[in-house]
């Protein structure tokens, strides 16, 4: 799995605690110094000197009286999307795929034991009511998602066996898959037909469909999902049409990215 540097270097306290103010922010939208020393078990005092120098440089923003993730984030993501060979290999068929199925249509990069989205495209049919709107930068588990589980598939059982012994499986629905044997079950099965259900297990009413995408040199580049209510995703749409349809737009961007490399490397010769 993708990720940072996790070694046993030394890190900066300071750093470490502004960096837990904005994952406190990311997960509450908004709050105050009070809220977010009690979430951090730090004094008022000093979360205000954080919240205050991330106000400064645009980081976060101050509104009635709470803070919430702010502007600056926006440019720095953006320029992170920007270098997803991924984002640029598969932002219109992520489109087409959106506006052929009406649903909502994602690409999701791995990163740290998480799926991201760095991109979501949605279709005439992904009305606001439907279910949790996964923005950009959103994070997920792996084990309980079918762009995650796509992922999970594609490790060699030496990386499944670590990713198992260092991540709890949490029950987040009746339909979670919390036994690790029968996780690897499915997995077997996501490898051999090239495709990842989930069916309710991260969100009660919400399924998904995906599929990995790799590199002409076999590297896991992401995945593309595509996710919506049960009354929509059900029986052979769930099971059999969209899978299919999946399949082969993962089989373009594949074939698309093949060429690309194939005329790069011409080009150099």
């Amino acid at each position: 799995m993708t990720g940072s540097d996790s070694g046993t270097g030394k890190t900066i306290q300071s750093v470490e605690t502004s960096l837990r103010v904005v994952d406190a922010l990311r997960e509450r939208d908004r709050a105050g110094v009070t809220e977010i020393a009690g979430a951090l078990g730090c004094s008022k005092a000093a979360v205000h000197h954080h919240v205050s120098t991330l106000c400064k440089h645009g980081y976060l923003e101050r509104v009635d009286g709470e803070y919430r993730l702010g502007l600056g984030f926006l440019s720095v993501g953006g320029q992170v999307r920007e270098a997803q060979p991924l984002y640029h290999l598969a932002e219109e068929d992520v489109r087409d795929l959106a506006a052929e199925t009406g649903e909502q249509a994602r690409l999701v990069a791995e990163h740290d034991g998480s799926g991201i989205t760095i991109f979501r495209a949605t279709g005439e049919r992904d009305g606001r009511g439907d279910r949790p709107r996964m923005h950009l930068g959103s994070d997920e588990p792996l084990y309980c998602t079918a762009a995650g589980k796509a992922f999970l598939a594609e490790l060699p059982e030496d990386r499944i066996d670590r990713y198992l012994a260092e991540t709890p499986l949490e029950s987040y629905t009746d339909a979670t898959v919390t036994d690790p044997e029968l996780l690897r079950e499915e997995l077997a099965t996501i490898r051999a037909e090239g495709v990842a259900f989930d069916d309710e297990e991260r969100y009660e009413g919400v399924r998904c469909v995906a599929s990995a995408v790799d590199s002409p040199g076999g590297e896991l580049l992401g995945a593309i999902s595509v996710s919506g209510p049960t009354e929509r995703l059900s029986g052979e749409r769930f099971r059999t049409e969209l899978p299919d349809l999946l399949r082969n737009v993962v089989g373009v961007v594949e074939l698309e990215n093949t060429y690309a490399t194939w005329t790069e490397q011409f080009s150099q010769s």
